[in-house]
């Protein structure tokens, strides 16, 4: 409330001022990266990627048994799984940051070590995610879960590839 403080704030412009010294590096990041939303193509495009992103992560999970938490109601900002059982999520997020530097989240309150969070909005990429499938699918079979090699991977270029045909 100190540092941001919007009634405050609005005031002050009203005066033609801020209330607070504004955060120079926060203003330049956020030019860096409205430049890059527009390199992209602008939001319609950054929207358009994260969905492809999700629909292919989405794809994997299902050929590797990993449910969705919210099958009927997902978004395109990230997908969020539920661990093979027997398994807890913390130990899937430590092994994909030990080993392949990936980071995906865990959950959160009473969803800790039951759930992944993949994200998808932002400056993530096709490579990023089919990195990340491949390193998860890696991290899965360490750790006991039994399924084909490769099914995660050809599910997600398979739904890549469907939905950016032209």
């Amino acid at each position: 409330r100190f540092y941001f403080d919007l009634a405050r704030e609005r005031k002050a412009q009203a005066g033609g001022e801020s209330a607070f010294t504004p955060a120079i590096s926060s203003v330049v990041a956020l030019r860096a990266a409205l430049g890059s939303v527009e390199s992209m193509g602008g939001v319609d495009a950054l929207v358009r990627n994260a969905g492809v992103l999700a629909a292919s992560t989405r794809a994997a999970a299902g050929a590797l048994g990993l449910p969705l938490v919210a099958p009927r109601a997902h978004g395109d900002a990230l997908t969020a799984l539920y661990p093979p059982p027997g398994l807890d999520s913390g130990a899937i997020v430590k092994a994909l940051k030990a080993e392949f530097a990936s980071t995906v989240a865990g959950g959160q309150g009473k969803l800790k070590g039951r759930i992944l969070r993949v994200a998808h909005l932002g400056y993530y990429d096709t490579t990023d995610i089919l990195g990340l499938l491949a390193s998860l699918e890696v991290v899965l079979h360490r750790l006991g879960h039994r399924f084909e090699l490769g099914a995660g991977m050809a599910a997600a270029e398979a739904e890549y590839l469907r939905l950016t045909k032209d």
